[in-house]
């Protein structure tokens, strides 16, 4: 007798009878994904749905009454519904690409599309090898799939868009905060080089919430362009779109196929024998065709198993597919109102489209006298018609203007420029300008050296009003709002009061998070020159290894060389010992790495990026940056020749910043706020060599609030800080 143990990890659906639209809770960005094995790898399927169904209480109940009622329809209720008239399925594509061969061609999203429409109406050219035992049951499901021609604000698409993205290399439900076309109206499907470790992923109906749809690989889609070409790849998004409508893997809820207890589970539909399931290795391979592990023939040709040989659906997986589009997550999609909204209904005769103008330079950080080359990205029209014509405007380049696709520019003084690219079709113009876009160095737009900083500028790493050359960046391989330098001042800071730390315990493994200078001009520097920077930080575990890597620039950052790369045991300043999270409380927790420069990067052009590289471990924090000689990296508070320091402590009407100078020189001292609001300020006042000292409080000055200040010393264009407590 046929079994009907349902145990599956999955998503949320309504009941046939009705009721309001449920949405699954949102869940965490990396936690939500369920990746299908669809190219021999292992998913998270049943992990990441087990964590959804705590998240939304009576999701597996919904979903498991689903099933139950298209397995107890009556004979002639299945019929009716079987006899449905075939439906069309309103498509979008996001390619989500870094401007290489991941922006797959158009051809390749068709040819996806071809064998959609082929596997979905049974007119695969490979029909007559289903074995002689499954024929009876291999259903025509009579889905019909077809690129959107409006967008959801009614403009001509080509159904295909184009994002420029680093999202592509990982692939999971972030991807979706780039572009998402309303998932009432549209099946999104988002083309990435990776699928969150997988070969793609689909959430069931009515429990993907605003992450509803397919991530795919683009090496598993379709047949032709980066597709791997086999039976396994050409299929993988036919498999995808059996979950987007209802379907679980043949063998049932175990996240493992393969295993013998899989014998005891099932996926609910009758005419699907009860199988372990094939786990195909990498590359696709394995198609046991005679294989009968639970002691009926498995149907392994069927599309939602793993074998080599996928080629056909049941008439009972047809019928929950048919069945989901009753239930209110997909009742719009396939509706005559929605072909007319989307642009895909029969008859609709879409004209050409104006072209969406993307565009991309190669580098848009360079040295002057540098060269750019521009390269074309749009789509949504037919760029190759003889009549379309590029435009292109270079404020400072050289040239100034070009009617090239793919113009080369030189910009021979340093700023900060933008470019304008206007495209003209048979279907229209499309025109895309952007700001501040090149940062052209040189030699003097950045910071004369010795370099101080400690970054109590509450705006930084923007120093100065942007666009300026002399600011620092902050950029990250990953989009996640923590992949960044955070400036904070709530722990204990190495200089004055606010520091940068990395959540890396936040982050998912391999992010890196770069923290990058401007230009460094460090050609009036006596003698080696060297990087010195304080950090604290504490071991998390011993699999925990955050690596931070050092790294110089000598070209306006067009290319880096690594001068050395800090482990976690080399990072920690606490020791061997394991710590669940940490927090600077003290000075004693800050310790300085030195990193020596060598003389050939004193030209002017000189740039360091310090690279964080997360793998699970605790919070690093940095301060006190400096770039100079030997005198210059002794700066630090307490210590060094300005040895600042405030007595007594908490303040009084008696304190005074006491400071010593290895030589004469201009002093000025600067009382801020910990969000670097100036609260009093002396004169420039030239001071002799030696321990100086200059009072906080005159006569006749009202007494400072009670709270935490930072006091400034400028001495020769540097600032020395440190912190003094008021009661």
């Amino acid at each position: 007798m046929r079994k009907q143990v349902l145990s599956f990890g999955l998503g949320a659906l309504l009941l046939l009878s009705g009721g309001p639209r449920a949405r699954a809770q949102q869940p965490d960005p990396v936690k939500r994904a369920h990746p299908e094995h669809t190219y021999g790898f292992r998913c998270a399927f049943d992990s990441a749905q087990q964590a959804a169904f705590a998240r939304t209480p009576g999701s597996e109940r919904n979903y498991r009454n689903f099933l139950l009622q298209m397995a107890t329809l009556s004979a002639q209720d299945q019929a009716r519904l079987l006899a449905q008239p075939d439906v069309t399925v309103p498509v979008v594509v996001h390619v989500i690409h870094t401007g290489g061969a991941n922006n797959i061609s158009d051809a390749q999203v068709q040819d996806a599309i071809r064998i959609l429409n082929e596997d979905y109406s049974k007119t695969n050219p490979d029909t007559a090898d289903v074995i002689a035992a499954f024929r009876p049951r291999y259903a025509n499901i009579g889905f019909r799939f077809r690129l959107a021609r409006r967008d959801p604000n009614g403009n001509c698409t080509t159904g295909i868009t184009r994002t420029f993205s680093t999202q592509t290399s990982i692939g999971d439900d972030k991807v979706k905060n780039l572009i998402t076309w309303d998932q009432d109206r549209y099946l999104n499907i988002w083309v990435c080089d990776a699928a969150n470790g997988a070969g793609g992923y689909a959430y069931l109906p009515c429990s993907g919430g605003a992450a509803d749809g397919i991530v795919i690989r683009n090496q598993q889609f379709a047949s032709i362009g980066r597709s791997c070409g086999s039976n396994f790849c050409n299929r993988s998004l036919t498999h995808e779109v059996g979950h987007y409508f209802g379907l679980p893997h043949t063998w049932g809820g175990s996240n493992t196929p393969g295993l013998a207890s899989n014998c005891g589970l099932d996926d609910g539909i009758a005419d699907t024998p009860n199988t372990v399931g094939v786990g195909a290795p990498a590359g696709g391979s394995g198609c046991p065709l005679t294989s009968a592990p639970c002691g009926e023939l498995a149907n392994v040709q069927n599309y939602m198993d793993y074998a080599s040989c996928a080629k056909m659906f049941t008439t009972g997986q047809k019928t929950v597919m048919r069945g989901s589009l009753l239930l209110s997550c997909r009742s719009t999609l396939t509706s005559a109102a929605n072909l007319i909204f989307t642009g895909t209904n029969d008859g609709y005769s879409p004209a050409p489209c104006a072209p969406v103008v993307v565009f991309q330079p190669s580098s848009t950080v360079v040295c002057e006298g540098s060269a750019i080359t521009f390269s074309d990205q749009s789509y949504n029209a037919d760029l190759t018609a003889p009549t379309t014509q590029y435009q292109w405007q270079f404020p400072g380049g050289q040239p100034a203007s070009s009617t090239l696709r793919q113009p080369t520019v030189t910009y021979p003084v340093s700023g900060v420029y933008g470019a304008t690219l206007t495209i003209t079709t048979p279907g229209g113009t499309g025109t895309s300008t952007r700001a501040q876009l090149i940062q052209v160095q040189g030699a003097n737009t950045g910071l004369q050296g010795p370099v101080v900083e400690s970054f109590e500028t509450p705006g930084f790493p923007a120093n100065f009003p942007a666009p300026d050359l002399r600011n620092w960046t902050s950029s990250s391989t990953s989009t996640a709002v923590l992949a960044r330098w955070e400036r904070q001042t709530s722990a204990v800071a190495s200089q004055g009061a606010a520091y940068l730390q990395i959540r890396n315990s936040l982050l998912a493994t391999g992010t890196n998070t770069n923290l990058t200078s401007p230009n460094l001009n460090l050609s009036s520097i006596s003698g080696p020159a060297y990087l010195v920077f304080d950090r604290a930080y504490a071991r998390r575990s011993a699999t925990a290894n955050d690596q931070l890597r050092v790294q110089f620039s000598a070209d306006c950052g067009v290319s880096w060389t690594t001068a050395t790369t800090y482990f976690a045991a080399n990072l920690s300043t606490k020791g061997s010992q394991f710590y669940g999270g940490f927090v600077p409380d003290s000075l004693e927790e800050w310790q300085p790495l030195t990193v020596s420069i060598p003389d050939s990067y004193k030209n002017g052009r000189f740039q360091v990026r310090l690279q964080m590289v997360s793998n699970g471990g605790n919070t690093l924090f940095i301060d006190n940056l400096r770039v100079g000689n030997a005198a210059v990296l002794a700066a630090r508070s307490g210590a060094g020749p300005a040895g600042i320091y405030v007595y007594p402590s908490p303040l009084t009407s008696a304190s005074a910043v006491h400071f010593r100078l290895a030589a004469p020189g201009p002093v000025q001292l600067v009382l801020t706020d910990v969000l670097g609001r100036p609260v009093r300020t002396t004169a420039p006042r030239a001071y002799g060599a030696g321990e100086q000292q200059i009072a906080l409080t005159q006569p006749g000055q009202p007494p400072l609030a009670p709270g935490l200040y930072v006091v400034r010393l400028l001495l020769n264009g540097q600032t020395f800080s440190t912190k003094v407590l008021v009661q």
